[in-house]
C-alpha cells in the first residue's frame, strides 16, 4: 500500500515538474519528448505498450505531452485558441479534427481499443509538426541552425548503426533479413535524417568558408552510411534532395562544388586502389537491392498492389467514408491484403482512412511549405549568397521529404522535420523583409543628409 502511494506521488511529482517545463520552457519540452520517443523507438524499448482499454505507446505519450504543451503556448503566447493559430498550422489542425471525427465515428461501431489504434498513424505524424509551429514566438530558427541539428540528429544515428555494425548493441530481430549481404540497423525513418545530414552538411560546406574542412569529412561520413543502410527509399529522397541543393547553389559557389568533387573523386579512387573489397562490398550491396527490386515479389510491388487495392477499395465507398474516409477500426475488420491496409505511403494512407478531404488538405500543407520555402528574397548583393543557398537547403530537406512519403508514411521525425522547414522558411522571409526595410532606411537617411550638405553648401 505504501509503494503503491510512492510510486503515486513520484508520478505527481514528476508530472508536475513536466508541467513547469512545458510553461517555462517549451522549446525544451518539445525537444526532450521527440527525442525520448524517438530514441526508445530506435533501441524498441517499450514496444509492447500499456494496456488501457487502448494500447498506450511511447509515441502516444510524446504525442499527448507535445499536444499539451502546444495548448499552453497558445495561451501563454497568442491570448486564446480562436486567434492564436498560424495559418500554416491550420491544415495540421483540420487533420486533427478529421482524426477526432474518424475515431468517435469508430468507437461507436468498433469500440475503443481497435477505433484508437486505427489513428495512430495520422496522430503521430500530425502532432508534433504542429508543436513545432506553436514555437515559433520563442524559438529562433534559420537554415544554418536547423542543418547543425540535422547533422547531429545524424550523427547519433550513425552511431547507433555503427554499434549494432560492431556488435555493441543488439540488432532488432525486425531489421534482420537473409535478402541482405549487409543487415540494416535502422528503420527507414531515422535512415532518412542521415541522407537528410548529408544533404546538410553539403550546406555548410558551402557556408563555412573558413571550418568546412569539418563539414567535409561528415559528408563523407554520412554518405557512406545512407548507403550502407540499404533502404533504396532512403537513396531516392537523398538523392532528390542533393540534385535539388547542387542544382541551386552551383552557380552560387562553383569553386566549392569543383572542390568537392574532385575530393571525391580523389576519395573514391584512392579507395579502389588501397582496399578492392570495400568496392566489391559496395557492389554487392547496391546489386542485391537493385536485383530485388526488379523481382516479381519485390517490396515495391507489394506497395504498388497495396496502393492499387485501397484505392479501389476508396472509389467503391460510399459518398461519406469517400469523403471523409471509413470509421477509425475499420482495418481490424477488413478482409483485404496487408498490403492495402497496412499502407506504407502517406499519400495513399491518407487518402484510404481519411478520405478525399484528408487527402486534400495533406496536399494543401504540402503546398504551403513549398511556396513558405519558395519565397524571393530582398538583400543586398553581398548577401545574395547565404539567402540562396539558405533556401535552397529548405528546399532540398523538403524535396527529400516529400519523395519519402510517396513509399513511407513517416512519423515523429519526419514530422517534427516539416515543422522545424516551416519555421525556418518563415523566420528566414521575416529576417530578410527585416533587413531590406533596414537597408532602404539607411538609404533614406544618406539622402537626407546629402540633401542637407547641399543645402549649407
Amino acid at each position: 500500500m505504501i509503494f503503491a502511494i510512492g510510486q503515486q506521488l513520484v508520478a505527481l511529482t514528476v508530472g508536475l515538474m513536466f508541467l513547469l517545463v512545458m510553461w517555462y520552457r517549451p522549446g525544451w519540452a518539445v525537444f526532450a519528448a521527440i527525442s525520448s520517443a524517438v530514441l526508445l523507438d530506435c533501441l524498441e524499448v517499450g514496444t509492447d505498450g500499456l494496456n488501457l482499454g487502448v494500447n498506450v505507446y511511447v509515441d502516444d505519450l510524446a504525442c499527448l505531452a507535445l499536444l499539451l504543451t502546444g495548448v499552453l503556448l497558445l495561451i501563454r503566447y497568442r491570448k486564446g485558441v480562436r486567434k492564436g493559430i498560424p495559418p500554416d498550422a491550420v491544415p495540421c489542425v483540420i487533420l486533427l479534427t478529421l482524426l477526432v471525427l474518424s475515431l468517435s465515428r469508430g468507437v461507436s461501431i468498433f469500440g475503443l481499443k481497435q477505433a484508437g489504434n486505427g489513428v495512430r498513424s495520422l496522430f503521430a505524424f500530425t502532432v508534433p509538426a504542429l508543436a513545432i509551429m506553436l514555437l515559433r514566438p520563442v524559438l529562433r530558427l534559420d537554415a544554418g541552425r536547423l542543418a547543425r541539428w540535422l547533422g547531429w540528429a545524424g550523427s547519433c544515428f550513425c552511431a547507433i548503426a555503427l554499434l549494432r555494425w560492431v556488435g555493441a548493441l543488439p540488432t532488432p530481430v525486425s531489421l534482420q533479413s537473409d535478402l541482405r549481404e549487409v543487415a540494416r540497423t535502422l528503420n527507414a525513418d531515422p535512415a532518412l535524417v542521415v541522407g537528410q545530414a548529408f544533404i546538410a552538411s553539403i550546406y555548410l560546406v558551402i557556408k563555412e568558408r573558413r571550418r568546412g574542412w569539418w563539414w567535409w569529412a561528415a559528408a563523407g561520413m554520412f554518405g557512406v552510411v545512407t548507403l550502407t543502410l540499404q533502404h533504396r527509399s532512403v537513396w531516392v529522397a537523398t538523392a532528390a534532395g542533393a540534385v535539388w541543393l547542387t542544382f541551386r547553389t552551383g552557380r552560387l559557389s562553383p569553386v566549392r562544388w569543383l572542390a568537392l568533387g574532385a575530393t571525391a573523386m580523389v576519395a573514391f579512387f584512392f579507395i579502389m586502389i588501397t582496399d578492392s573489397a570495400i568496392m566489391e562490398s559496395v557492389r554487392e550491396i547496391v546489386g542485391s537491392d537493385v536485383s530485388e527490386m526488379r523481382s516479381e515479389h519485390s517490396t515495391w510491388a507489394w506497395r504498388v498492389q497495396g496502393y492499387t487495392e485501397a484505392t479501389d477499395r476508396v472509389f467503391a465507398s460510399g459518398a461519406v467514408d469517400l469523403l471523409l474516409g471509413p470509421p477509425a477500426g475499420w482495418s481490424a475488420n477488413s478482409e483485404g491484403s496487408s498490403a492495402s491496409i497496412h499502407i506504407h505511403g502517406r499519400y495513399v494512407e491518407t487518402l484510404a482512412y481519411n478520405g478525399f478531404v484528408g487527402a486534400s488538405v495533406l496536399l494543401v500543407w504540402f503546398v504551403v511549405l513549398i511556396q513558405r520555402v519558395r519565397r524571393r528574397a530582398h538583400t543586398p548583393s553581398k548577401m545574395q549568397l547565404l539567402s540562396r543557398s539558405s533556401r535552397a537547403l529548405l528546399q532540398a530537406i523538403l524535396i527529400s521529404e516529400l519523395v519519402y512519403f510517396i513509399p513511407y508514411g513517416g512519423g515523429i521525425l519526419q514530422s517534427a522535420v516539416l515543422g522545424l522547414v516551416g519555421i525556418a522558411a518563415s523566420q528566414w522571409v521575416f529576417q530578410q523583409r527585416g533587413r531590406r526595410l533596414v537597408l532602404v532606411h539607411a538609404r533614406a537617411l544618406c539622402t537626407a543628409d546629402s540633401a542637407v550638405l547641399a543645402s549649407q553648401q
